[in-house]
């Protein structure tokens, strides 16, 4: 008896919904190494994407805090940036950073990325909002973790990327529907971590009007009137 339910079917990705497609990255687009420079050339030029601009975002939209890089009259070109390319971490000191990738919500001109990093362009299939999360899936980092080596740091190379898989459903609009949903999930977890910081807030408060006697418990209030904070 299968265990596969009705309407989904097995892949090598796992059980996925029988309209689903499974892609290698290698199908969906191309990959292009960034720029390496040296020291000379920071601080003036063209605006410029590193690795750590990467970390701790999914997404980049402006210049705006971005370094700059002295670049040749071909390299904006050949390096270029534009909406709904995918920047991979190709080289990370901890594992757990090779891999992650932002998507860069708007054309970035004249804007260049580092040789730490890979531009993925692909061929339109894949919604710009749906990319935010994909490369996030568990299997997905499993594999790419899995493709990585490690010498001095771990890397990923163009080669293994293009091999690893993801699946995708049929339309844009079902891609669409999802991210809107993860990101009504991301939104929502911000406003419970707000939360909780305004009540880690209060009680810290609590604890020093409490701790040095400002505030008293009412069973144990005075009837002088006296607070510590009027000596």
């Amino acid at each position: 008896m299968s265990d596969i339910p009705k309407g989904y079917k097995q892949t090598e990705v796992g059980v996925i919904p029988e309209d689903w497609n499974v892609y290698s990255l290698g199908e969906l687009g191309t990959f292009k190494n960034g720029l390496n420079k040296d020291s000379a050339a920071f601080g003036h030029g063209s605006p410029f994407v590193n690795l750590m601009d990467v970390f701790g975002v999914n997404a980049i939209s402006t210049v705006d805090q971005l370094g700059l890089v002295a670049c040749s009259s071909f390299e904006p070109s050949a390096y270029d940036l534009r909406r709904g390319d995918v920047i991979f971490v190709r080289s990370s000191v901890k594992p757990s950073g090779v891999g992650l990738t932002a998507v860069v919500e708007n054309d970035l001109p004249e804007t260049v990325y580092s040789g730490f990093l890979i531009r993925f362009r692909d061929n339109g299939i894949i919604e710009i909002g749906y990319k935010k999360y994909c490369f996030y899936e568990r299997n997905f980092r499993i594999a790419l973790l899995g493709s990585s080596s490690v010498s001095a740091n771990t890397n990923i190379n163009q080669g293994n990327l293009k091999r690893l898989l993801v699946p995708l459903p049929p339309t844009k609009a079902e891609q669409e529907a999802i991210a809107e949903a993860l990101s009504d999930a991301d939104a929502f977890i911000e406003s419970l971590g707000q939360l909780l910081a305004k009540k880690r807030q209060i009680k810290q408060g609590a604890m020093q009007e409490l701790l040095t006697g400002i505030r008293r418990l009412p069973s144990f209030e005075t009837v002088s009137g006296y607070k510590p904070s009027e000596v």
